[in-house]
C-alpha cells in the first residue's frame, strides 16, 4: 500500500503536472543517476548507502517515443525515450545553458552501462557504471584538467574498501 501511494505522485507528476521537468531533475539527482558529483563521492562511501536508481514509469496519457523537456529559454532541460510506459535507451539531463550536465543509458528501463556527468563548461566530470540500475564497477570523478581525483568500485550498489 505504502509503494502505491507513492507511486501514484510520480504518475501523476509524469501525467503532466507544471513542474515536471524540474521535478525530474530533482529526483533523478536524488537517485544517483546524474552523476554530477559536486559534492564528491565522499557521501557515497558510507557502507550503509546503496547507490541503485529506480525504473522510472509514466502513466498511460504520455506516449512512446522521443521526449524532450525545455527549459523556458527554449533550451533543453532533459530527453529521453518512452518505451514500454517508461524512461528507456536513454535520458540526458541539460543545464540551464543547454550543455549536457548528463548522460545515463538505460536499457529495458533500467541505468545500464557508463553514467557520465559534466561541469556547466561540459567538461567531463564522473562517471559510474550501472548494471540493472544498480552502481556496479568503477565511480571515478574527474579535476577540471581532466585528472582523475578519487575512484570507487562498487559491488551490488556498495561501496568496496581500497
Amino acid at each position: 500500500m505504502k509503494q502505491a501511494l507513492t507511486l501514484i505522485p510520480l504518475v501523476v507528476l509524469l501525467a503532466g503536472c507544471a513542474d515536471f521537468a524540474s521535478s525530474v531533475t530533482n529526483t533523478i539527482d536524488g537517485m544517483g543517476m546524474t552523476p554530477d558529483y559536486a559534492k564528491g563521492l565522499k557521501d557515497d562511501l558510507e557502507p550503509q548507502k546503496k547507490l541503485a536508481t529506480p525504473v522510472v514509469k509514466v502513466a498511460d496519457t504520455v506516449p512512446e517515443g522521443k521526449l524532450v523537456e525545455k527549459y523556458d529559454n527554449g533550451n533543453k532541460k532533459f530527453e529521453t525515450v518512452i518505451k514500454n510506459r517508461c524512461f528507456n535507451d536513454y535520458i540526458d539531463v541539460y543545464y540551464p545553458n543547454g550543455v549536457l550536465r548528463s548522460h545515463t543509458p538505460l536499457v529495458n528501463c533500467q541505468a545500464e552501462g557508463l553514467s557520465q556527468g559534466y561541469t556547466q563548461e561540459g567538461k567531463l566530470r564522473s562517471t559510474i557504471t550501472f548494471k540493472q540500475s544498480v552502481a556496479n564497477g568503477e565511480a571515478k570523478t574527474y579535476d577540471a584538467s581532466g585528472k582523475v581525483v578519487q575512484t570507487v568500485i562498487y559491488k551490488d550498489g556498495f561501496p568496496q574498501k581500497s
